[in-house]
Formats: structure tokens, C-alpha cells, sequence
């Protein structure tokens, strides 16, 4: 079992937070030892922390906990500073030190000897298992979630009406091409338009346009030969939301069908 130092400042425990972090910590495997800090003190960080650090019996890692406001604190700057540089000299540059925050935190603040190694925030679904293999001197074994080949995002327009965005992540759709249930047509009033990722606007130019339904008369189908791709998006307006959204390449594949879109 790895063992690691969590060193904190006091106030950043004044709600229990450091407590939770080391109880969630322990409970991952880790052979945690915590040391409190207190700026204010007149002592001196590295000197609370030199017995442990120094010894490699002591100590697989070390843990700095903060906040955007301990790390805001000119004295705690200075004593991050002192600690970092004492703890590399003696350990060397592959000693695991992990940087761990409750949150964002302006990038600026954290010391650069930090900032270069692994810094983790509890806001990751991911920081335990992070800052345990890094202790242990191994790679994280953490979620990597399924993207889906297309990226679709909504935007909601000034007149009420709605814009369903859709671009491939990689590759191309071309000759492009949307639908919607031909049942729900009269509804929604579906149009199509092509432009710059992220931003929808009704106007521009789209070249061998079309549309009708599909062969099996299950689709209303529009179409445009412009080229989606990773950085040029599709969008169709729609006056209501349609209970399923069919889009990707004219008449080949790859095509997609989405539902539940303005839930």
C-alpha cells in the first residue's frame, strides 16, 4: 500500500473539506498521514515536514491540499515555494508530488514546481483514483467515456424558434442531409442552413439544395451539397422540437437519428 503525506492549511478545514478528501483517500487504498499548516504560526512549512518527506520509508508521495483562497495568500505562496524546492532537492525530480484542489483555481497562483506535475481538482469524477496511482507509480485507470461519432448542440433563437446543431467530430458529410418524421413536418417547419461551428444565423448560401421525402415516405428529407465537417456545422431550424432528428450523408452512410431533443 502507498503511503502519502497530505499537508493542508488550516483554515481550508474550517467545513470539514480536508477531512473528506483524506476519508475518501483512505478508502481508495491509500496509507494517508495528514500534517496541518498554519501560515501564521511563524513556523516554517519544510520544518514540519523535513522527517517525513526525507525519508522514502516515510513517504511514497505528497499531497499539497488548497483553495483559491489559501493559494491567494502571499504567505502561503512563500511557504509552498520553500517547501517545493526543499522536498525536490532532497527527494529528486521523480518524487510524486500532487498537487489537490477543491476546485477551480486561478493557474497562476499555483507554484510552478506544482503546475508542472499532477495537479487534480475533487470537482474530476476521477480524483481519487488520480491521485492514488500517482502515489503508487502508476497510470490512472480512469473512465474514458463513449463519445458519439457527431457532436449536436441546441440553440435557442431570439423569436422563440430553436437550432439543432450537428457537425461530424472527424471526417466529412457531404453530400448532407436532415429529417424529420414526415408526419411531424407541418409542425416543426424544418429548414436547414451551413456555417461556422457554434454559430447559427439563417443567412448564407447552400449549393444543390433539395428536399421531399424519403423513399419510404417515413421522412421529410433536406438536403445541401455543402460540406459539414469538424469546424462547419449544419444547423436546422425548427419551430417545435421533433420527436426524432435524421441527419448525416444524402442518401449513403454514415447517417444518425436522435430523440428526445428539447426534453
Amino acid at each position: 500500500m502507498a503511503s502519502a503525506w497530505l499537508t493542508y492549511a488550516w483554515s481550508d478545514n474550517a467545513d470539514g473539506d480536508v477531512d473528506f478528501v483524506a476519508q475518501e483517500l483512505v478508502a481508495a487504498g491509500l496509507d494517508l498521514k495528514l500534517d496541518r499548516w498554519n501560515v501564521g504560526a511563524g513556523r516554517r512549512l519544510w520544518d514540519q515536514l523535513a522527517g517525513f518527506i526525507q525519508d522514502p520509508a516515510e513517504s511514497d508521495a505528497w499531497i499539497l491540499f488548497a483553495s483559491q483562497a489559501s493559494l491567494g495568500s502571499e504567505p502561503c505562496q512563500e511557504e509552498f515555494a520553500y517547501a517545493l524546492d526543499r522536498a525536490l532537492s532532497v527527494r529528486g525530480a521523480t518524487f510524486p508530488i500532487i498537487g489537490l484542489f477543491n476546485g477551480p483555481v486561478d493557474t497562476a497562483l499555483i507554484p510552478a514546481a506544482v503546475r508542472v506535475r499532477l495537479c487534480v481538482s475533487t470537482t474530476d469524477p476521477d480524483w481519487k483514483e488520480r491521485v492514488v496511482s500517482a502515489a503508487e507509480a502508476r497510470s490512472p485507470a480512469v473512465s474514458r467515456p463513449q463519445l458519439a461519432p457527431y457532436q449536436i448542440r441546441l440553440h435557442a433563437q431570439a423569436d422563440g424558434t430553436h437550432a439543432i446543431e450537428v457537425r461530424p467530430r472527424a471526417g466529412s458529410w457531404s453530400p448532407f442531409c436532415a429529417g424529420v418524421p414526415a408526419d411531424e413536418k407541418d409542425h416543426v417547419r424544418p429548414t436547414i442552413m451551413h456555417g461556422p461551428a457554434n454559430r447559427p444565423d439563417t443567412g448564407g448560401v447552400l449549393f444543390s439544395t433539395g428536399e421531399g421525402l424519403s423513399s419510404d415516405g417515413a421522412w421529410w428529407i433536406m438536403f445541401a451539397q455543402n460540406e459539414a465537417t469538424p469546424t462547419q456545422s449544419y444547423y436546422v431550424f425548427v419551430h417545435d422540437f421533433p420527436s426524432k432528428l435524421l441527419f448525416g450523408v444524402h442518401n449513403a452512410q454514415p447517417q444518425y437519428s436522435v430523440d428526445g431533443l428539447g426534453a
